[in-house]
């Protein structure tokens, strides 16, 4: 992949993500992280924390939904990694990507 398409894609994915927010209505947080944002690298897939506060039981159909809509329209596979606000203040996420990452929401 050449840096034009993947910087592309680099903004794509976020412009993307703010456009069609509704789809992550059951997160208070999401985060793109991983190969995506190293520009000088072709991605071999899309890496998302989300984070919710309260579960629901809609959090499992809005987890197909995002994957199946991000899959459709950038053609990689897709890696949701979901975490409570407790679960991620615990293993600390966030901390051991050291900073590599894209807050959306």
């Amino acid at each position: 992949m050449d840096i034009l398409m993947k910087s592309n894609i680099y903004d794509s994915i976020p412009n993307f993500i703010r456009q069609h927010i509704a789809l992550f209505d059951s997160f208070d947080n999401i985060y793109l992280f991983g190969s995506i944002l190293n520009i000088s690298k072709a991605p071999n897939d899309i890496d998302i924390l989300l984070i919710y506060s309260k579960h629901s039981n809609s959090i499992i159909k809005d987890l197909n939904n995002i994957s199946s809509v991000l899959e459709k329209m950038f053609n990689l596979p897709i890696d949701l990694t979901v975490l409570s606000i407790e679960e991620e203040r615990e293993t600390k996420f966030l901390k051991r990507i050291d900073s590599l990452y894209l807050k959306l929401k």
